[in-house]
């Protein structure tokens, strides 16, 4: 079964979370799995924010139970990757927040460090 066939409406995981597929356009010659999220706002957690998260699908045949737990890893990206990210702060500080600019992956974990880490060679101390 391809993920285009899975019943996505079938699908429920948070109050306000939709599941959906774009088709492939010009843009990107893959289907995406599309999910909005509707969470608190990292910057204001009063707010209600709704947020689309996109996820280039394979092409696959998979089982149903393997498309379950793809999407369901998709889930976790969003949660666990990106979310967790947003919100963890030390000394006010997001240390762990997703790169959303062009060309950066919103749910690779980064690690804010500063210019002298990063020109630290492997196996010495960083500077502190």
């Amino acid at each position: 079964m391809q993920l285009q066939e899975f019943p996505l409406k079938d699908i429920v995981y948070k109050r306000g979370w939709r599941f959906y597929l774009q088709a492939p356009d010009d843009g990107c010659p893959v289907y995406k799995l599309m999910i909005v999220s509707l969470t608190a706002n990292s910057y204001n957690e009063d707010e209600q924010v709704s947020v689309r998260h996109e996820f280039m699908v394979p092409p696959a045949d998979y089982h149903e139970a393997v498309w379950l737990a793809w999407i369901f890893d998709r889930i976790r990206n969003v949660e666990a990757d990106h979310e967790a990210g947003e919100f963890f702060r030390y000394n006010g500080i997001r240390v762990f927040a997703p790169h959303h600019g062009n060309g950066q992956d919103p749910y690779r974990v980064w690690f804010m460090g500063d210019y002298a880490q990063t020109q630290t060679p492997a196996g010495q101390e960083d500077p502190q």
